[in-house]
């Protein structure tokens, strides 16, 4: 519709001598009730103004000469993350300026092209997406057939400059703006390749800022502030700045209005402009001198302090009308190219938050949009993006990738937590940085804030400090004394699939946990030192807090703390052939392999039971990517953090094989994972206190017994080698292949380790009398207790025989590395201790981790699934050093298996030469069962149980050879079977000696 332009209403505004001679338009349309400000595209031809004018008709920008609702336009902005990159034009008809692909104005939707505009030294410009000039498309007038029309460069000649209109605001701001206004202080930052789009960039902190509250413009264009006073410019300096801009460093104050004209005012009358027409760009505060010289608000900061000043507001930037009277220090692309950050003055509160009040928090971020879309600030790492430029050289850019759905972040744990650091949000997991500048509260609503385009939720969930939330950690070694299944749960079918290996040992996922592989943790050292500590790895990212002392693993006189992650690192390792599960990067696949490379795994929470299994590689893949004749990467990481160079692994169901992402943070389906303890163990446990002859697994009549004359006298042999021969051997006949059981360290955990002996004389817990050296007929107060103890032979690696000289207890290979035999040596197991009787040499038989077992301790370690036969693990060879610090003596083994080697079992330390064992119960005796009659009293050991005949009426007291009581009670037959664990037990029947029994 083009018609008379009679429903605006038009105001002329003047813009004083600030802009040029030429009227600047803006007109207020009211519809019902609302107000919308359309502006005039104006074209400076000699000195007149025409009006560029949307003729639905003729499909062209036309000119006019009246004002009609065809040739105003509303100017909206175009944001890309909260920036404004672009804007566009649509006329109080509803017809946008929009061009083809040959530089004509179209209403035809599906020619449109050019939609999108921005501007600078007077000319308006085509951008692309990015906010970058589309080069030679510059909106111009042409004449075609005697019409002057607009073009994006077309084929026309008399090209015009063209400007946004600038709004004076000043006469008006009070009935633009209500009862009054508010002004905010920022800065600026730029985006697009050009340059020229100016953003907000957050508010200043500034020294000496009076411009807060409500203000009000006077008739006399005065300044008041809500308080009474008034706001002038002094005629004193800020000592701190230098003078290289113009007049800078004068200081504003507040006065009464009695001294708005004292000889120490510089300046006190104000004129507000908006310089373009967009709402989004910075306002100039200008205030003049009684001779009419400007002064125009700004920020100097010094030293990393902002100080509230000002610049000359009388200097043109060489002609460029646009900018006339503009103070110097306001950017421009091509005319002042070398400022960087311009101060930036717009409408609005000032009532900013205070950022302190996230110090010493952790902090979960959500993000609300207009649509009411909600996202979590999440953990994803920077990344580069390159683009061509109109050159063809690589420009390259930060890209983030902050803002996620709320399924994707883990808001319970470090990935999904914030901390503030001054400066900005800092991801607590990856690093990575989240700025959210000009934030104000919502009223009424408690943790909401708003930054004018966005609603954000920031609530503290914790403190900075140091913890090990989030990842499966081992501090206690718990865990690595379990086997577990590895699965990846499946929605769809309410199953799971468990990462489980074929007969040729290839990896798959199944959904038969029979096949699953058992897996084993090993925690990755991160030192030179086997101590706990060195194997924590840590991440650290910095927080502000408030100043407490004492504060957990900072210093803290200066309100900064260090916030610390603490994880450990795991191999997976097949819990019976103990492969490890690495990356094969030719065939790029998973294997178990005890040669391949591997890198370490964070078990990383998700939720609750759930986890990502995120692999620490050590380099990235990236891939190189050909365009136009020229090569860049992609997917190239900012290493801010530990995390932002891991990769994690997924289940590809399609393919039923475990793989591995780009990044840790890159949403990819079936990455989450449950870990599932395997209830039966990968030792042998149960059997202490039995009698049990071992023998190999291929070939059962192949047993292990006493042989051959370790320690002898005249008179007869008190220590034997441990042999292995054939038992159907007429030669070997009258071998006892029997031998006791004994505990070692942890009988009841995942590595349950034991003793083996012969002939062994369990004496129980008893009482000691110090004065007459024996008990009979003493009183109480003269007894004082006696731990039991077992004496015997007891299995021993001769290792310290070997270096001591007997050539008979070592063999070598034929690489010259030792195999050390194995003997029965006299000894006493105490306590946790077993005392060698030869030199009173004693072991500690605390402790059972892993490659740190003692010479006369054996554990039975399954080779397969059906846990029958197994491999003996034992020390190959054991070291005791003086700590230098502590100057304590350390322990340390080596991990040994025995092995049969030319018809000797001896102990090797390579696992890949082990012999594969297994064992039976023997009703053989290495020790006797003993059935002790004393008096009418008879003690009988059976099969789990003592059975106490003659006793009726009399107090029993049942306990184990370390005296730990079984049963204390008073029986009440005279045949009564009480419940005992298998092995050597003592029973005490009151009036009688105690007699020791074996139960099996």
């Amino acid at each position: 519709m083009n018609k008379k332009f009679s429903t605006l209403v038009a105001s002329l505004l003047l813009a004083g001598g600030l802009f040029s001679a030429n009227a600047q338009e803006k007109f207020t349309l009211t519809d019902a009730g609302k107000t919308s400000y359309y502006y005039a595209l104006k074209i400076n031809a000699g000195g007149t103004a025409t009006w560029a004018n949307g003729s639905l008709a003729a499909g062209t920008v036309d000119e006019s000469d009246e004002v009609n609702e065809s040739n105003v336009w509303k100017i909206t902005s175009v944001k890309s993350n909260g920036n404004a990159y672009a804007w566009t034009f649509v006329n109080a008809e509803g017809v946008k300026l929009q061009f083809d692909k040959d530089g004509n104005f179209t209403t035809d939707a599906s020619k449109v092209v050019y939609d999108q505009f921005s501007h600078g030294s007077g000319i308006i410009y085509a951008v692309d997406g990015n906010g970058n000039k589309i080069s030679n498309r510059n909106l111009t007038q042409a004449t075609v057939n005697g019409k002057k029309i607009y073009q994006l460069n077309g084929d026309g000649t008399n090209v015009q400059i063209f400007s946004l209109p600038t709004a004076d605001v000043t006469s008006e701001v009070n009935d633009y703006l209500g009862d009054g206004f508010e002004i905010t202080i920022g800065k600026t930052k730029y985006v697009s390749s050009s340059g020229d789009l100016l953003v907000w960039d957050g508010a200043y902190t500034l020294e000496g800022n009076v411009f807060t509250g409500k203000l009000t413009l006077t008739e006399e264009c005065y300044l008041k502030k809500a308080n009474g006073k008034y706001i002038v410019l002094t005629t004193s300096k800020w000592a701190s700045l230098s003078n290289s801009l113009q007049d800078s460093g004068y200081k504003w104050a507040e006065v009464a209005k009695d001294n708005i004209n004292k000889s120490n005012v510089l300046a006190n009358k104000f004129t507000i402009t908006q310089p373009n027409a967009i709402i989004e760009e910075p306002l100039e505060v200008k205030v003049t001198d009684a001779n009419g010289k400007g002064y125009e608000l700004m920020v100097s900061t010094v030293n990393g302090t902002s100080y509230l000043t000002v610049g000359s507001a009388d200097d043109a930037l060489n002609g460029d009308e646009q900018l006339v009277g503009a103070a110097s220090y306001t950017r421009n692309a091509e005319k002042n190219a070398n400022v960087t950050e311009n101060t930036y003055v717009k409408f609005g509160s000032d009532n900013y938050v205070d950022m302190t009040k996230f110090n010493d928090a952790v902090l979960n971020i959500t993000r609300t949009d207009e649509d009411g879309e909600t996202l979590v600030a999440g953990p994803a790492c920077d990344t580069y993006s390159y683009f061509y430029d109109d050159s063809k050289n690589i420009v390259k850019q930060v890209v983030k990738h902050l803002w996620m759905p709320a399924a994707q972040v883990a808001t319970a744990y470090p990935e999904g937590q914030w901390l503030w650091n001054g400066t900005a949000f800092v991801n607590r997991e990856s690093g990575v940085t989240l700025s959210l500048t000009g934030l104000r509260e919502v009223e009424g609503q408690e943790n909401v804030y708003t930054d004018l385009e966005y609603t954000y939720t920031i609530t503290k969930v914790g403190e900075p400090g140091s913890t090990t939330l989030g990842y499966l950690n081992a501090e206690n070694d718990d865990l690595l004394k379990e086997a577990f299944y590895i699965g990846i749960p499946v929605k769809a079918t309410n199953d799971t699939v468990y990462i489980a290996k074929d007969s040729e040992g290839t990896l798959y996922l199944s959904a038969d946990k029979a096949e699953a592989v058992e897996f084993r943790l090993a925690k990755v050292a991160y030192g030179k030192d086997e101590n706990t500590s060195a194997y924590i790895a840590s991440s650290a990212n910095t927080a502000l807090i408030q100043n407490r002392k004492n504060y957990a693993s900072s210093k803290t006189d200066d309100g900064v703390a260090t916030d610390v992650l603490n994880f450990y690192s795991y191999t997976l390792a097949d819990a019976v052939t103990e492969e490890t599960l690495a990356w094969d990067n030719t065939n790029r696949t998973f294997v178990l392999s005890d040669n391949a490379t591997f890198n370490p795994i964070v078990i990383k929470n998700k939720a609750e039971g759930l986890y990502n299994l995120v692999y620490n590689l050590t380099t990235a893949d990236y891939t190189a990517k050909a365009s136009n004749g020229y090569t860049y990467y992609y997917n190239e990481k900012v290493a801010s953090n530990a995390f932002c160079n891991s990769r994690k692994l997924y289940g590809a169901h399609n393919t039923a094989e475990l793989k591995i992402s780009d990044e840790a943070y890159e949403f990819v389906a079936n990455d989450l994972f449950i870990i599932e303890k395997v209830d039966a163990g990968q030792h042998v446990s149960g059997i202490y206190g039995q009698n049990i002859k071992l023998f190999r697994d291929a070939d059962p009549n192949y047993v292990l017994y006493e042989e051959g004359k370790l320690l002898e006298t005249k008179d007869e042999v008190l220590e034997g080698f441990l042999g292995l021969q054939n038992i159907q051997d007429a030669t070997y006949a009258d071998m006892n292949p029997a031998m006791y059981v004994d505990s070692a360290a942890g009988l009841n955990t995942w590595r349950p380790e034991y003793m083996l002996a012969l002939d062994v004389n369990v004496v129980p817990a008893g009482k000691y009398c110090e004065i007459h050296g024996a008990n009979a007929g003493c009183k109480d107060e003269h007894l004082t207790d006696t731990e039991g103890y077992i004496e015997g032979r007891y299995l021993v690696n001769l290792v310290d025989s070997a270096k001591a000289g007997r050539k008979d207890c070592v063999y070598q290979n034929y690489a010259g590395a030792n195999y050390y035999r194995l003997g029965f040596v006299a000894a006493k197991h105490i306590a946790d201790s077993l005392v060698i009787a030869s030199d009173n040499k004693v072991i500690n038989l605390t402790g059972n981790a892993h490659g740190n077992m003692k010479i006369c301790e054996f554990a039975f370690h399954y080779t397969d699934a059906s846990r029958s036969a197994f491999t003996i693990e034992t020390a190959y060879d054991n070291e005791y050093t003086v700590n230098s610090e502590t100057l304590k003596t350390e322990f340390k083994s080596t991990q040994g298996w025995i092995k049969y080697h030319n018809g000797v079992p001896v102990v090797t330390s390579q696992k890949s030469e082990a012999e594969v064992f297994n064992l039976a119960q023997t009703e053989e005796e290495a020790t006797a069962n003993e059935t002790i009659a004393a008096s009418a009293v008879t003690v009988i050991a059976g099969e789990g149980n003592v059975t106490i005949a003659g006793a009726a009426g009399k107090k029993v007291v049942i306990a184990n050879i370390l005296g730990q009581t079984i049963a204390n009670t008073v029986l009440t037959s005279d045949n009564a079977t009480i419940a005992a664990p298998a092995g050597v037990v003592v029973v005490a029947v009151e009036g009688e000696a105690a007699v020791k029994a074996i139960v099996k």
